[in-house]
């Protein structure tokens, strides 16, 4: 990415790691910029800031600058374009938001810009601060990112195919190994979710929706080429353990 200077653009926190007394490190997903790294300067005392960078906060930031093509970005104001109590302070909420943070900063390519998986980002988070099931927002959410990012399967053409291969995308008659493909209904629930209207399926178990989620996660990562451990979904899946 080029210098810039003097923008203002919305963006999406993924992360935030404190890098010495006052200051952090900050990784959002940009409207404009794709993925990129903040320095910020949360203040001290009664004027800190620390709370604005949770994970998922949705953020306006104005005067963003930075010299060369490479570092840090900086900038003169951040501002709030929305309060998000709910997943603040509920840890099923926060855990949904925690894993697309994550499944985003460890998938998608470095300062690519990808205006449509920002404004995902933000709609789907306000849909976690304000519904009450949210046992399969996190499906839908990549189900969504998949058919958004161009690279979604083509409709099994054939009744007789068995399982969906996850690194080629293609459909096969034959079932594969565990971590390679998703065998059928599963794959099916998967072309569902593509939908932007998707309904969860009918009698699916959470061991079902546990097989649909990593298999999404790893469809979405071999055709970026990309295959790198989420670790929150542990703990995604222990807080709905119970939860269909």
């Amino acid at each position: 990415m080029p210098s810039i200077q003097n923008e203002t653009d919305l963006v999406v926190v993924l992360s935030s790691r404190p890098y010495s007394d006052g200051k952090r490190v900050v990784r959002v997903m940009s409207r404009t910029y794709g993925t990129i790294a903040l320095w910020v300067n949360e203040g001290r005392g009664k004027n800190r800031r620390i709370a604005m960078w949770h994970a998922g906060a949705v953020l306006e930031l104005s005067g963003m600058n930075r010299k060369g093509s490479e570092g840090l970005v900086q900038f003169r104001e951040a501002r709030r374009t929305v309060v998000l109590d709910g997943i603040i302070r509920d840890p099923r909420r926060s855990a949904v938001v925690f894993f697309i943070c994550e499944v985003i900063e460890k998938t998608m390519p470095e300062e690519t810009p990808h205006p449509e998986v920002h404004d995902l980002m933000a709609q789907t988070i306000l849909e976690i601060e304000s519904s009450s099931a949210l046992g399969w927002l996190h499906a839908a959410f990549l189900g969504q990112l998949i058919r958004l990012l161009g690279i979604a399967p083509v409709e099994p053409p054939s009744p007789h195919f068995k399982s969906l291969d996850l690194p080629s995308g293609d459909w096969k008659f034959e079932i594969g190994l565990e971590q390679q493909c998703l065998e059928m209904p599963i794959a099916l629930g998967f072309m569902g979710f593509l939908k932007s209207a998707a309904a969860v399926p009918k009698m699916w178990t959470i061991a079902d929706r546990k097989r649909l989620v990593l298999g999404q996660v790893r469809y979405l990562q071999h055709q970026l080429g990309v295959i790198r451990e989420i670790k929150s979904y542990a703990v995604l899946e222990a807080v709905f353990d119970n939860e269909r």
